[in-house]
């Protein structure tokens, strides 16, 4: 096989494991209920809570590092499926930002983020059990 083809083959490859990442974290009830308490938040608080959990020590090492990444690979134009390819284009930016999301949410400890967030005991107690 040429090399080309390794190469299309190594991307589908990534992307479909990139889209079984991002289904899996949105099938997850507490990363939705999570999600709709970080709408409420507002991007300006949103921000200075991303900023504080990359300093806070009590996050894993991963999780600090991960944001940095990801806003490169959103803001670079090289990406896996080019975004003028319509829906699909931005279909794994989306995903891509769910895997990320999900893995904030499976190793942060949930006073940690109930601190940087800002919010109230209760609205956490409702993503800790969602149902």
């Amino acid at each position: 096989m040429p090399l080309w083809g390794w190469a299309l083959a190594l991307a589908a490859t990534g992307l479909v494991l990139i889209a079984v990442a991002g289904v899996l974290a949105a099938r997850d009830p507490r990363l939705r209920a999570l999600v709709e308490i970080i709408e409420d938040v507002g991007w300006r608080r949103g921000l200075r809570a991303v900023w504080a959990l990359m300093r806070d020590p009590r996050v894993p090492w991963f999780v600090r590092l991960l944001p940095a990444p990801l806003l490169l690979y959103l803001a670079s134009p090289i990406d896996l499926i080019p975004d003028f390819i319509p829906v699909v284009g931005q279909l794994d930016d989306l995903l891509i930002a769910a895997a990320a999301l999900w893995v904030v949410v499976r190793w942060t400890p949930w006073a940690v983020l109930r601190e940087h967030l800002g919010l109230e005991a209760a609205a956490f107690d409702e993503v800790r059990d969602p149902d």
